[in-house]
C-alpha cells in the first residue's frame, strides 16, 4: 500500500500515537509524540489510515532502546523512557474524564517496581515450518506471525525457558498442529503450569518440562481464534496455582481469571482497605476466585461472591475455608443475572468487570436497590467513567486512583471509591 512520513503529534486513548497526512488522521503504534517516522501503511480509508512503524526519522530525547525485536507486538510503549510513560498515562486518564465533561480529581497514581517480568500469565502463538517456533501475532495483523526465539522478557525468564525447554521436545517429536501455548505462573511460590493447546484430537505429550509444576495439554477448535478449552487430552502434574496476596493464599486453576501484575494488584487491595468502613454485607461481583472479597471479608459480617464460571466457585469455597472466612455465600450466576434481592442493603458493593465494563441489566440493578458504597477497579478507564456516568443521579466519586498494572503497554488500571449521595 505504500510508505508515508508523518509527524505525530499525541497519543490516543487506546495508546496509539496519532498524526497527519494530507488532511487524514494516521494512527501507529510506537511513536513518541513530537517524533518523525516512515510508515507502512495498513489501512487507508477516506479519512483515516492506520500503519506500522518502519523506521523513525527524527527521535525525541525520550526514546530508548528496546530490549526486544518483538516489542510492537506486546509492548508498544517499551521505547519510550518509563516516566515518560507514567505522564502520558496520567494525561490519558484525565482526558478520559474530561471527554464525560467530569471535574474528577485523580487522587494518585501508583507505578511498580518491576517493568519487566511481572507477568502471571503470557499466551504465545506458534510458526510452524520445518521447526516449530514461538510466536506471537503481529499487531494489527492477526494472519502474520512474529518469532520469539527467547520468548517474552514481559514474563520471568524461569517461565521462558520452561517454554523454550517443551519447545524443545516437541521439535524433537515432531509435533505439529499446535495453536497456543498458555503460562501461568506464581509470584510468591515454585508454581508453573503450561497449557499446550492442539487443533488435533490425537497429540501425545508425556513431557514435564524443567522448573514446570504441571502440564495441561487440551485440544482446542481449530475453527475458533480463541484458544478454548474444548478438550481435556493430558495432565502432568498440578493442574492448579497458589499464590500470596497479602496476607493470605489462594489457589486458582489453569482457566481462572488472575490478576497479571500481584504487586500492583496488592496495592490496590491497600486502597481499598484504607476506605473501607466495617460492613453488614458486602457483595463481590465478577469474582474471580474471590480475591478482593475475601481480603476485605474480615471487615464484613456477611460476604456474598457472584461469579459465572462454575470451576471459579469450586476455588472461591476452597479460598474461603483456607483463610478462615466463614460468614460468606456463593452465587453461580453472570452478574447481571442475580436477584436484585442479592443487592438489597448492600454496604460495599465490589465491581471488577471485564474491558467491556458492566452489563446494562446490573446497572439497572444498582440503581433500583442503591449499595452504600462501590468499589470498581477497572482495566478499562473509558468503560468504567461511561458506567459512573449512568450511576452518578445517585453517587459521588469520592477519590480516584490510577496504576500502571501493565508497564511498557498503554493499558491503564483505575480505581474509584463510590459513596451513594444518601448517605452524605
Amino acid at each position: 500500500m505504500g510508505e508515508i512520513k508523518v509527524e505525530f503529534e499525541k497519543i490516543g486513548d487506546n495508546g496509539v500515537s496519532i498524526g497527519k497526512y494530507k488532511n487524514k488522521i494516521v494512527f501507529s503504534y510506537g511513536i513518541i509524540p513530537g517524533e518523525k517516522a516512515k510508515i507502512l501503511i495498513t489501512k487507508e480509508k477516506k479519512d483515516f489510515i492506520k500503519g506500522e512503524l518502519i523506521e523513525i526519522l527524527e527521535k525525541s530525547p525520550y526514546r530508548i532502546e528496546a530490549r526486544e525485536d518483538h516489542y510492537l507486538s506486546c509492548s508498544p510503549w517499551q521505547t519510550f523512557d518509563y516516566k515518560l510513560q507514567v505522564e502520558l498515562k496520567k494525561k490519558i486518564l484525565k482526558e478520559i474524564v474530561k471527554k464525560f465533561k467530569y471535574d474528577i480529581e485523580i487522587n494518585d497514581f501508583f507505578i511498580p517496581k518491576n517493568i519487566f517480568e511481572y507477568r502471571t500469565k503470557i499466551e504465545f502463538s506458534f510458526i510452524e515450518n520445518d521447526k516449530l517456533l514461538l510466536a506471537f501475532h503481529k499487531r494489527e495483523n492477526p494472519f502474520v506471525k512474529i518469532p520469539l526465539p527467547q520468548g517474552c522478557f514481559l514474563i520471568d525468564q524461569k517461565s521462558n525457558y520452561a517454554a523454550l525447554d517443551l519447545l524443545k521436545y516437541l521439535n524433537l517429536n515432531k509435533v505439529q498442529d499446535l495453536k497456543s501455548l498458555i503460562i501461568r505462573r506464581s509470584i510468591n511460590f515454585n508454581h508453573k503450569i503450561l497449557c499446550l493447546l492442539s487443533k488435533e484430537q490425537k497429540i501425545k505429550i508425556n513431557y514435564l518440562p524443567k522448573d514446570t509444576s504441571g502440564i495441561i495439554v487440551a485440544f482446542s477448535n481449530p475453527k475458533s481464534s480463541v484458544s478454548s478449552f474444548n478438550e481435556i487430552l493430558t495432565i502432568i502434574g498440578e493442574n492448579k496455582i497458589e499464590e500470596k496476596i497479602r496476607d493470605k493464599r489462594f489457589i486458582y486453576g489453569y482457566r481462572s481469571f488472575f490478576q497479571n501484575n500481584i504487586e500492583m494488584f496488592e496495592k490496590s487491595l491497600q486502597i481499598m482497605k484504607e476506605n473501607l468502613k466495617e460492613s453488614n454485607k458486602i457483595v463481590d461481583l465478577y469474582c474471580g476466585v474471590g480475591v478482593i472479597g475475601i481480603v476485605l471479608a474480615e471487615q464484613s459480617k456477611k460476604n456474598f461472591f457472584v461469579e459465572v464460571e462454575k470451576e471459579s466457585i469450586d476455588y472461591i469455597r476452597a479460598n474461603c475455608e483456607n483463610n478462615n472466612i466463614k460468614n460468606y455465600e456463593l452465587i453461580n450466576l453472570a452478574s447481571e443475572k442475580i436477584p436484585d434481592t442479592v443487592l438489597n442493603n448492600t454496604d460495599l458493593l465490589i465491581l471488577d468487570p471485564p474491558r467491556s465494563g458492566l452489563h446494562k441489566n446490573l446497572i439497572k440493578k444498582i440503581l433500583i436497590t442503591k449499595p452504600k458504597n462501590i468499589f470498581y477497579l477497572s482495566c478499562n478507564p473509558l468503560t468504567q467513567i461511561r458506567d459512573f456516568s449512568m450511576i452518578k443521579e445517585y453517587y459521588t466519586i469520592e477519590k480516584f486512583y490510577g496504576f500502571d498494572f501493565y508497564p511498557n503497554t498503554p493499558h491503564i488500571e483505575s480505581l474509584m471509591i463510590l459513596k451513594s449521595k444518601t448517605e452524605n
